[in-house]
């Protein structure tokens, strides 16, 4: 676990490599490539599911970067005090985000947004396992004190997780495991019709995945209201969401 990974050199100046960053980028391209390898599967206008990509990566580091400050701002009371930490990401605020900007884009492309959310489900798995792991390797959102067989040590000063370096849960590489098995179960799943469902499907999986893993871990810089975290308190909110438009749609009568 090594919050830097590399240095890289431009122009004769030398810049470290974070793994979380590094993790991050590498997270959005598998995403993308498996959206333009769904576009091309359904035979829809590939450029411009691309660039419905770039407009999803732009929101959703946006909504999550917003969330974060809100989250900051909430548990310290300051405004001034959330934009001093120099910001975070938070994930449950890149899915407004990125939906927002990549519907937008959508509409103005002319591409079926429902139905490439579909099909992107396993990709969008995928790539958010791999900016786990960049969690990991940068010691953040990281687990409560634990002694089992799977504890780690977080020992590098620049890991929040190594003050105390204490044994913990690897709650990140649970969270990125989980997500590497909805991924490959979507995968497998037969498409069906791409109304949404699949989407909704994924939003109830990951909901309880993420409200479990949250249980475990350790950081209270993520807000904590009460028993619940904000992200499990969101969670919650999006498993009962999700859940009531998939019963409200069964129960609908079938148009002949």
């Amino acid at each position: 676990m090594n919050p830097i990974v590399g240095e890289l050199t431009l122009g004769g100046v030398t810049r470290p490599l974070g793994g979380y960053g590094v993790a991050v980028a590498i997270g959005m391209l598998l995403s993308g490539l498996f959206a333009t390898r769904a576009a091309q599967r359904a035979r829809e206008d590939v450029g411009a599911v691309i660039a419905c990509c770039g407009y999803a990566v732009a929101g959703g580091l946006a909504g999550a970067w917003l969330t974060f400050i809100a989250v900051e701002w909430a548990r310290t009371g300051s405004p001034t005090t959330a934009l001093s930490t120099g910001g975070g990401l938070v994930f449950y605020g890149a899915v407004p985000g990125g939906a927002l900007a990549t519907w937008l884009g959508a509409r103005y492309l002319r591409v079926p947004f429902v139905k490439m959310l579909d099909l992107g489900v396993p990709g969008i798995a995928a790539g958010h396992a791999i900016g786990r792991i960049g969690c990991f390797l940068g010691g953040c959102c990281y687990g409560a004190e634990h002694h089992g067989p799977l504890a780690v040590v977080f020992t590098h000063p620049l890991a929040p997780a190594a003050h105390p370096p204490i044994p913990r849960h690897p709650v990140q590489l649970y969270e990125s495991a989980g997500l590497l098995a909805l991924g490959f179960v979507f995968a497998l799943l037969p498409t069906g019709r791409t109304n949404g469902t699949r989407t909704l499907a994924y939003v109830i999986a990951y909901g309880v995945l993420r409200f479990v893993v949250e249980g475990l871990r350790g950081d209270t810089i993520r807000g904590v209201w009460g028993p619940l975290s904000t992200s499990q308190a969101i969670s919650l909110v999006l498993i009962v969401l999700a859940t009531g438009v998939l019963l409200a749609r069964r129960r609908a009568p079938v148009s002949a």
